[in-house]
């Protein structure tokens, strides 16, 4: 069961790691605004910012949750 959880992390930390490069590359950033709830005149928003440098922490902290899970066996 392991493997598949590490097979599943490492393969999302290579394309994160892709992903990265190519923004980085192209000079790209995506701004993404996400609307969680609204209640009569209030709006609650959760906005992600995804721009090369932040792709590139979430790749390694998949590859760390990968490698751990890996060792715990």
């Amino acid at each position: 069961m392991c493997n598949i959880y590490f097979s599943l992390l490492f393969m999302l930390f290579i394309s994160f790691l892709v992903m990265s490069m190519n923004f980085l590359l192209l000079d790209y950033s995506m701004l993404i605004e996400i609307e969680l709830m609204e209640f009569n005149s209030l709006s609650l928003f959760m906005v992600v910012l995804f721009d090369w440098m932040s792709l590139l922490f979430m790749s390694f902290v998949l590859l760390i949750s990968s490698l751990v899970i890996y060792y715990s066996e």
